[in-house]
């Protein structure tokens, strides 16, 4: 029954140390002597070592079982993630099994070709082993895990891993190391968005500016790191943060916030239990008072940390604070009680060699032994306090020995990873030339192959290129013939087409003669014809006759009219003319045209309105410009009906100066806007006023906008007026300020 037990103790995933199966012995002995059965005596010696080891080492059980439960029943691809995480539970109590348990997570990673890579589980092994003194070990497999977080694109561990390497060269007082390493690491964090790795740059930071006295930068990276943890709820974090801030501002010498952050650190530990982590506080407070001389204050505090330290089985903590209330007492006169308490520490701290502590409290028995006029047992406690320190010294001494040893150890194999990488790096470049020199070699062979391949061809391309160049030539010789006959007959048309050119030309000029007799003999009776009609007005007539010489004298205007436009169009078309561009205030032109349309627009009833600015100006032809607005403003008048609006406006947009009519008349249909500036088009809206309208007008307009560089839109829908919207680019735009007139 022993071997099964001992075999399913064996089989767990936690491996057993060495001290641990002499302690289970012990108390299995023990048991045995009580009389106890062989089975309960090894459970039970099995559950008090691991009860004692919690207690000492403040290790979380029930974490520990539900992780080995959830590893017996994970399948293997988590199994990996578990072994990394009791790597890390096991960290400050059994740094053995953290290396195990790391070396277990890389063994699976690497032979069953998992999903991830080995960073994490090489930074916790590193971690293991810094934790058992191992700094150069530590180094090497925090160099590792960087080196394959580089190579996975793993940020995160590439952060811890920097931030790892910063700690182990603190640890051997490269401070310019170290600061580089925590800083790669900060921004590292950052850029993940890793908050609480953030905090932990901080603090590393913290304890390096500590340990160059630097306290105000120490003061600031605590705080920043206390921000994060009470943002993300980290308890455990928060108060770990507030006792150091409370250290530094004891350093600082700023006693009343320090108490204040030890208060704050003591609330948060009272909140989850932490009956350690409260004693540790009590002892700092205790010590706090007692560097301001406030004995009482430091007495009461010193007695609660004894009363939890003393039941948790953490010799070391009880024994630093019986040495503080021994201090105490000291200080408070009461000699004989300070006296038990340093011997009680003398007689532990002999069994632990918590060296500090015991030459501390030989150093106070001989003062106390001083004082009571003992001055034999004053100089034999002070040869005690003399022998420790001078071994402290040793120690020391050993230590910066080890430390320096290990920092050159540790500077040889940064030497060698940097000879490694220049190697590795050379390889790959004689690798990458080789195979350049391959491909070129490739290359040069695939191009001779093809030029051999494409002289064959091409040889026997020329043979048949060639006879068909014979063919060809012949074709081109008889095309060559043909093409000259044609140049002749070409040459025969282009005469003739010169010869009916010139005939063209004097007929159009015919024409033009014709169309200014036509105009004048025409214009002359119907202007005569008129001025008769206004003669009958004078005369005494009948309302009728009148209404009859009226529209007498409509017929005369319409006729000059349509004979102007005839003439206008005809002028237009001669390319000849230039324009005579000038300055022109838009008000003017505006008000002009109102003006002259006034009587049209007061007998239908209609108003007409202007909006412009008075400093807007144009630059163009004034003559163009104004038949443009004539034709359309009287366009805007003839079909509205009676009380509408007619608006003439214009205002500068977008390197453009727009001019707008808008009428509320009956519009033009999709039929009337594909006919719109033909010459002689008769639309579907009529004049409302019955005057005439020989469909010249907006032809005139398009064709004038056309030489003018400008543009003209047209918004409309039947039934619901129409806009003309003129645009003229802002170079025939003169500046607007009336001071450059």
């Amino acid at each position: 029954m022993l071997y099964q037990i001992l075999l399913i103790i064996l089989i767990r995933s936690r491996p057993i140390s060495l001290f641990d199966r002499f302690m289970c012995f012990i108390i299995f002995l023990f048991l045995r002597k009580l009389k106890l059965t062989m089975k309960v005596s090894f459970l039970v010696s099995l559950f008090m070592l691991s009860s004692v080891q919690a207690t000492l080492w403040g290790q979380d059980l029930i974490t520990l079982d539900s992780l080995r439960l959830q590893l017996a029943k994970a399948p293997l691809a988590e199994k990996s993630s578990l072994y990394e995480q009791l790597a890390w539970e096991y960290r400050k109590s059994q740094p053995d099994s953290t290396i195990f348990y790391s070396d277990q997570s890389i063994n699976l990673i690497t032979r069953e070709g998992l999903d991830r890579n080995i960073a994490k589980a090489l930074n916790f092994k590193g971690v293991g082993f810094h934790y058992k003194g191992d700094n150069v070990k530590a180094f090497e497999l925090f160099t590792s895990a960087r080196d394959e977080a580089l190579e996975h694109s793993d940020s995160l561990q590439y952060a811890h891993s920097v931030n790892n390497l910063g700690r182990i060269h603190l640890n051997q007082g490269d401070f310019f190391k170290a600061y580089g390493h925590y800083y790669k690491a900060l921004a590292a964090f950052k850029k993940v968005g890793d908050i609480e790795g953030v905090a932990y740059a901080y603090k590393s930071l913290s304890e390096l500016y500590q340990s160059q006295n630097n306290l105000s930068k120490a003061l600031e990276m605590s705080q920043k790191t206390l921000k994060i943890r009470s943002k993300v709820g980290d308890i455990d974090g928060q108060i770990s943060i507030l006792v150091e801030l409370a250290t530094i501002y004891e350093l600082m010498e700023n006693y009343n916030r320090a108490f204040d952050y030890y208060l704050q650190a003591k609330m948060k530990a009272e909140s989850i239990d932490d009956a350690i982590g409260i004693a540790r506080i009590n002892l700092g407070i205790s010590q706090l008072y007692s560097v301001q001389g406030m004995n009482e204050e430091a007495l009461s505090y010193a007695d609660r940390a004894l009363n939890t330290a003393a039941t948790s089985g953490n010799e070391n903590l009880t024994n630093q604070v019986r040495l503080q209330l021994a201090k105490a007492l000291l200080s408070n006169g009461e000699l004989t009680k300070a006296k038990n308490y340093l011997s009680k520490v003398v007689a532990k701290t002999a069994i632990t060699r918590e060296l500090p502590i015991e030459m501390d409290a030989y150093y106070y028995l001989s003062e106390i032994s001083k004082q009571l006029g003992d001055l034999r047992d004053s100089y034999e406690n002070f040869i005690m306090y003399t022998r420790l320190k001078e071994a402290l010294v040793n120690a020391e001494a050993a230590r910066r020995i080890e430390r320096y040893e290990g920092r050159l150890e540790i500077e040889k194999k940064e030497r060698e990873n940097e000879l490694l990488r220049a190697n590795e790096a050379k390889n790959q470049a004689l690798i990458e030339r080789q195979r350049f020199q391959n491909i070129a070699l490739i290359a040069v062979i695939v191009v001779i192959g093809v030029l051999l391949v494409s002289a064959w061809y091409i040889g026997s391309k020329r043979k048949q290129v060639n006879l068909k160049l014979q063919v060809k030539n012949r074709q081109i010789a008889a095309q060559a013939e043909e093409i000259n006959s044609q140049n002749e007959q070409i040459n025969v048309q282009n005469q003739s087409l010169q010869k009916r050119n010139r005939q063209l030309a004097d007929l159009n000029n015919e024409k033009d003669t014709l169309m200014s007799i036509v105009a004048h003999d025409l214009k002359s009776p119907f202007n005569r014809v008129s001025a008769i009609a206004e003669l009958f007005n004078i005369t005494n007539l009948t309302e009728e006759q009148r209404t009859y010489v009226g529209l007498l004298r409509q017929i005369c205007e319409n006729g000059v009219g349509l004979i102007q436009d005839l003439l206008d169009v005809n002028a237009f078309e001669d390319q000849s003319r230039k324009l005579h561009k000038v300055k022109i205030n838009l008000m003017d032109l505006f008000t002009n045209e109102v003006r002259a349309f006034y009587t049209e627009a007061q007998a239908k009833g209609l108003d007409v309105q202007i909006d412009v600015s008075e400093l807007l100006y144009i630059h163009t032809d004034s003559s163009y410009l104004k038949r443009i607005l004539d034709n359309l403003l009287s366009n805007a008048i003839k079909f509205s009906t009676a009380g509408k609006k007619v608006v003439l406006s214009a205002v500068e947009e977008e390197e453009s100066i727009l001019i707008r009519i808008k009428d509320e008349g009956p519009g033009f249909s999709d039929l009337d806007k594909t006919q719109l500036f033909k010459k002689f088009t008769t639309l579907s809206a009529q004049p409302t006023g019955g005057e005439s309208s020989n469909g010249l007008g907006l032809a005139i307009v398009k064709k004038l906008i056309d030489i003018m560089g400008g543009e003209i839109i047209l918004m409309s829908e039947q039934g619901k007026g129409s806009e003309f919207i003129l645009r003229f680019p802002i170079t025939n735009v003169a500046p607007v300020s009336a001071g450059s007139q």
